[in-house]
């Protein structure tokens, strides 16, 4: 029932938010793109598959990158599966698609696809490991997926960028470290095949909560991911991304 409940909360969030300008802008990173496509380029792909797809920020390039294989991306938000899908049928892209699902349960037969991606999603997932072994039952064996997502730094023992986070109540779970998420793949049938990290920094509204998290917190947990407070606006200064392939054993 939780479960539900978390992918409720994240669905009534992205149905307003995913088309908002600010929004786009603060996700928006063309350079972290390139870098992503380039995790995946040395492959061949018959069936590709991008969980959270959001706005296609992956799926449109992908479908564009890989000619010969079929895309889907698939989100919990109606309203921007809709979108994307008119956008598909306005430029007559013929290998991609977007549909929506439960958020829970992947509804694609075993071994359906050669690569799965997700950007900025892994940390709604209500049950990564669940979601991890449904991963693995969907792709052939061999099959990669490409994870991007901001980690939890190591030191943050208080799990201090979560309670940030969780203020903003749009279903999220948690961030995980390196480590943490390394366990998660390798413990469910999966090696890791590369890492490349990132960075990003993002701002919290101008709300009370925030600014209560913030002054409550130990300027050594400040200092983690260089938290600071402008004029009443919270900001993640730096936060690590991490971009990780693992292969299907």
């Amino acid at each position: 029932m939780k479960d539900i409940e978390n992918v409720e909360q994240a669905r009534e969030s992205f149905n307003h938010i995913l088309d908002n300008k600010k929004y786009a802008g603060i996700i928006k990173d063309d350079k972290h793109l390139s870098i992503l496509l380039s995790l995946v380029d040395n492959g061949e792909y018959n069936r590709i598959l991008d969980i959270g797809t959001g706005t296609g920020y992956l799926a449109f390039p992908l479908a564009e990158r890989f000619p010969t294989a079929s895309v889907c991306g698939i989100d919990i938000a109606e309203t921007i599966v809709m979108k994307n899908n008119a956008i598909v049928k306005e430029k007559g892209i013929f290998n991609l698609t977007f549909e929506v699902f439960d958020g829970l349960k992947y509804p694609f037969p075993d071994e359906s696809f050669d690569l799965i991606v997700t950007r900025y999603a892994f940390h709604h997932f209500p049950n990564a490991a669940d979601a991890i072994r449904q991963m693995n039952r969907i792709l052939v064996k061999g099959g990669r997926v490409l994870i991007s997502d901001p980690i939890r730094n190591e030191k943050d023992e208080n799990r201090v960028i979560d309670m940030f986070m969780k203020v903003k109540k749009d279903g999220h779970i948690q961030f995980y470290s390196s480590n943490e998420l390394d366990e998660l793949f390798t413990g469910n049938g999966f090696r890791k095949e590369r890492q490349v990290i990132t960075n990003m920094k993002f701002p919290f509204a101008r709300q009370d909560e925030y600014i209560q998290i913030y002054d409550t917190i130990s300027d050594k947990d400040k200092s983690l991911y260089n938290i600071t407070n402008d004029n009443g606006i919270v900001w993640v200064q730096h936060i690590d991304v991490g971009n990780v392939v693992f292969v299907k054993i």
